[in-house]
C-alpha cells in the first residue's frame, strides 16, 4: 500500500513539475467555425462572374473579392485567447542564427511555398519564445506548439494567417 501511495505520489509530483503549459485545444479542426461552408461563397461569387465578360476587368474584380472573402470566412471566433497545443508543419519567416523564431504553422506538411497554403483558417503566425524556436536543421520536421491563440489577421510573403501565437514553446516531435 505504502509502494503504491508513494509511486503515486511520485507521477502526479512529475506531472506537476512538467514545463509544458496546460491547453484547452488540441486539433486543428477547432479552429474552423463549425457554420462555415465555402461552398456557398464560391457559389454566391461564380453567379456575380457569370454575368460578366469573361476576361474583363469585372471578372478579376469579382474573383479577387472572393479570395478576399475565403481569407475572412471560416474563423471560429469562440477559440480566441484559448490556449493550444497544436502539431504541425513550418514555414519560416524570421531566422535568428540557426534558430526559427517566426513562422507560418500548419496542420500538414503539403502547405508550404511550393503548393497552394493552406486557408487562413488554418494557419497560424507564431513568434516563440527567447530560445523556444525551432532549430532551423528540424524546420522540416513535425513540430508541437503551445501558446494562447489570438484571432488576428496576418499577411506576411509567404501566407496569410487568420490566427496568431505570441510568446510560443516549440518542440520539435519525436521521429517514431
Amino acid at each position: 500500500m505504502i509502494k503504491r501511495l508513494l509511486f503515486l505520489s511520485l507521477v502526479l509530483f512529475l506531472s506537476a513539475c512538467s514545463d509544458k503549459p496546460s491547453y484547452e485545444i488540441d486539433d486543428w479542426s477547432k479552429l474552423i467555425d463549425p457554420n462555415f461552408n465555402q461552398a456557398k461563397i464560391v457559389s454566391f461569387y461564380k453567379q456575380k462572374v457569370s454575368k460578366v465578360k469573361e476576361g474583363s476587368e469585372e471578372e478579376k474584380a469579382i474573383y479577387a473579392q472572393m479570395q478576399e472573402a475565403l481569407k475572412q470566412a471560416g474563423n471560429n471566433k469562440a477559440v480566441n485567447g484559448q490556449s493550444v497545443k497544436l502539431s504541425g508543419y513550418l514555414v519560416p519567416i524570421d531566422i535568428d542564427g540557426e534558430s526559427v523564431n517566426k513562422f507560418l504553422f500548419f496542420p500538414n506538411q503539403a502547405a508550404c511555398i511550393h503548393v497552394p497554403a493552406s486557408p487562413a483558417n488554418q494557419t497560424i503566425f507564431v513568434t516563440t519564445q527567447k530560445d523556444k524556436g525551432v532549430m532551423m536543421e528540424d524546420a522540416y520536421e513535425n513540430i508541437t506548439v503551445w501558446g494562447t491563440l489570438k484571432l488576428k489577421h496576418t499577411e506576411v510573403a509567404n501566407g496569410t494567417a487568420s490566427y496568431v501565437i505570441d510568446d510560443a514553446i516549440s518542440e520539435v516531435r519525436p521521429r517514431l
